[in-house]
């Protein structure tokens, strides 16, 4: 069975919840795909640009990485990319002086300081876009341009990276888009209660995101009344925030659908419960009965054995690797009900365990859109022109504020494809290399890939870098060029 079979083979038997490879395997399976898919798209971009250098530079990562393949995956990961690694998955990687800081504070100190975030001043940042700040029938393209360069921007500088982090797992996690809410200033709104929210408690989330205004709008929750309930968000609160399918039955939908009428929003872009329009009859939800409300069917949700899986699970999956063991869930599953849902001590867990921190971990996950963009712009201290930055995010596939659907974006290999790639590759083109602050004038390739891939790309790998950049004639160029591929292969593709 080649690779891409195998991939194949594998998520049939997990979307069957069948145990058909092992933890090893699971190991090398989304980064083999990964390398192979690398050299293949490589080879037709190489076709337009850049000549040979591209092909040679992928073909020496994906040699070594192919090689690294084969360690042991449950052995803890080099002690010298623990910090680099866990400022890349609890945050956007970081500028030479920001790893040093976090190194200083040892793996533990690096944690708390990340987790307990709540006392770091930001105050600096802009605390909301420039923008409307009311709501209008046909938002403005600019400012909806101005709402995703803020979040990028405080991605960029914030001195809270976990906090950002996880904002954009909880806006993946309660997909809402613009393009049905159509309102910049309620997705803003949406977007500051995920981030109050991010490291507390998940009922209170759950409860904050059933009446926002934005998903009020997204999921019809607003036309949700007693004479005619709607139940778009009766059915994804089970199916995609909580449960999960097969733990509720179509009974369930009818009785969260009556128990949520009642929202609606005011012309001020507020939520209220209005009781003339709430069904206060008897309702049997999962096995219970009674005059429930939403706060009722939150709070029964939110405290299901089923949803401390799924939670955990995505946690982990997100900020680790993907397709954690029972076991690992079942004991996150544990911390989530013993902490009365508390968001934060699961992070704190995931992050201070020995998976977390072992070579299966490491560069395990294939790089988000916004990971790639936000982490190279992070690390690199550069300037890029709002305008790419938003238009290469769009064409890679992951515009903030718009996910395609309510199951969110594509996740890990589904990143990658020929057209997506080409748009990876020719960012860096758009980084003002006089605006590159973390590199020092007369710096080597492999200085400048240091800052991009803080555990050092291999001797063969720089090589390639070096040569190509010095056939070139002037230091702008030859920044540029290092920067380009150094971005281009597999080691920063993959996270």
């Amino acid at each position: 069975m080649d690779d891409s079979s195998r991939t194949a083979f594998y998520r049939i038997c997990s979307a069957g919840n069948l145990n058909c490879v092992t933890k090893s395997e699971h190991f090398r399976l989304e980064r083999r795909t990964f390398l192979k898919l690398a050299v293949l798209t490589s080879g037709l971009t190489a076709a337009g640009y850049l000549a040979g250098d591209l092909l040679q530079v992928t073909d020496a990562s994906v040699q070594s990485l192919t090689g690294s393949l084969d360690a042991d995956p449950s052995v803890p990961m080099n002690p010298d990319w623990q910090i680099p690694h866990l400022l890349r998955r609890a945050g956007f990687g970081g500028s030479p002086d920001e790893i040093s800081s976090y190194q200083n504070l040892g793996l533990s100190g690096a944690i708390d300081r990340l987790v307990n975030y709540q006392s770091i001043d930001e105050s600096a940042l802009p605390a909301e876009p420039n923008i409307t700040m009311e709501r209008t029938k046909k938002p403005s393209p600019l400012d909806i341009q101005k709402l995703v360069w803020w979040w990028v921007d405080r991605m960029v500088n914030t001195s809270r990276p976990l906090e950002e982090k996880l904002t954009l797992f909880w806006h993946n996690h309660f997909a809402t888009a613009i393009y049905k809410v159509r309102s910049p200033y309620l997705m803003f709104k949406q977007n500051q209660l995920l981030r109050t929210y991010a490291t507390g408690n998940f009922s209170d989330l759950l409860m904050g995101i059933t009446k926002d205004p934005a998903m009020l709008i997204w999921l019809d929750g607003a036309k949700n009344r007693a004479a005619a309930p709607n139940e778009n968000y009766g059915r994804e609160v089970m199916e995609v925030f909580t449960i999960g399918v097969g733990n509720y039955t179509e009974d369930d939908v009818k009785s969260a659908a009556r128990a949520f009428t009642g929202y609606q929003i005011n012309k001020s872009g507020e939520s209220f419960f209005n009781p003339k329009v709430h069904d206060d009859g008897q309702k049997t939800f999962l096995g219970q009965t009674g005059n429930f409300g939403p706060e009722d069917i939150v709070n029964i949700l939110a405290n299901h054995p089923a949803t401390a899986k799924r939670i955990t699970s995505e946690l982990f999956s997100y900020l680790s690797y993907s397709n954690p063991s029972s076991e690992t869930v079942n004991n996150l599953a544990n911390v989530f009900t013993g902490s009365n849902g508390n968001i934060g001590a699961v992070v704190e867990v995931i992050l201070k365990s020995d998976e977390f921190m072992s070579n299966r971990a490491h560069l395990s996950l294939v790089k988000s859109p916004v990971d790639y963009v936000v982490t190279a712009m992070r690390s690199l201290g550069a300037t890029v022109k709002p305008r790419a930055v938003i238009g290469a995010l769009k064409n890679m596939g992951q515009l903030p504020f718009n996910p395609p659907s309510v199951f969110g974006w594509p996740e890990g290999i589904g990143w990658i494809n020929t057209s997506t790639i080409l748009d990876r590759y020719n960012f860096p083109l758009a980084i003002d290399p006089s605006s590159v602050q973390e590199v020092q004038d007369g710096a080597s390739a492999s200085d400048v890939a240091q800052v991009l891939f803080p555990e050092k790309l291999p001797s063969e790998v720089l090589q390639v870098i070096q040569n190509s950049s010095n056939s070139l004639d002037t230091p702008t160029a030859q920044l540029r060029n290092t920067i380009r591929l150094t971005m281009s292969t597999p080691y920063y593709n993959l996270n």
